[in-house]
């Protein structure tokens, strides 16, 4: 009996914890990687040929620190990303969209 009495918890464990929408550290991660394959590719379109590899920029990690609710598809977190051998930390406002999570102006 006793097993029959945990299933709900635990499924009700798994339903809370789909109602947290926060962006993760891997959903930063990639929205701010798309941003970066843009950026390089809009240098490529430029510059052609002209544009050497290491021109270009490579985002290496992102550590994610806290986030702020802006709104329900919407938050703004502080993180710190290492492009390349730069390390900075900012905030990034990330979007949830149809394609996922999506960094936007602020």
């Amino acid at each position: 009996m006793k097993k029959f009495a945990v299933i709900p918890l635990v499924i009700a464990g798994f339903l809370l914890s789909g109602c947290n929408s926060e962006p993760s550290e891997q959903d930063i991660y990639t929205a701010m990687n798309k941003v970066v394959a843009q950026t390089n590719a809009f240098m490529k379109s430029m510059a052609g040929n002209a544009v050497t590899p290491d021109m270009l920029r490579t985002l290496k990690s992102v550590k994610k620190h806290d986030c702020e609710k802006l709104s329900d598809k919407s938050y703004k977190c502080n993180v710190t990303a290492v492009a390349d051998n730069e390390k900075r930390t900012a905030a990034v406002v990330l979007v949830m969209t149809d394609e996922g999570w999506q960094v936007v102006d602020k």
